[in-house]
């Protein structure tokens, strides 16, 4: 696969798990406080992680590096960790989550 559609693969893979790190956040803002509050570090976490997507995304929009091999490791394993994070908590916590690939 070269760099240019790994990276356009990449961009829209890390949206869509943007998007949905996103609508777990506001579903989460639409809960009774006492609930908000007891999600308070997921939601801490959460905002984090999209904020490194963002960042990433970002990168990807403007910069493709024609040797991707050592970005591309570190994004993979980072995507992976963050995927499997997200799907169990979506799975979890969000009424009629995602939970499939």
């Amino acid at each position: 696969m070269d760099a240019k559609h790994y990276c356009d693969s990449m961009q829209s893979e890390l949206t869509s798990v943007r998007t949905r790190i996103d609508a777990m956040v506001s579903e989460i803002g639409q809960m009774p406080a006492a609930e908000q509050e007891a999600r308070s570090a997921q939601v801490a976490e959460m905002k984090s992680m999209a904020d490194d997507l963002t960042a990433r995304i970002d990168r990807l929009k403007v910069e493709c590096p024609a040797d991707w091999s050592a970005e591309k490791a570190e994004i993979d394993t980072n995507r992976r960790k963050l995927q499997e994070k997200v799907d169990l908590w979506d799975a979890a916590h969000i009424a009629g989550g995602y939970v499939g690939g």
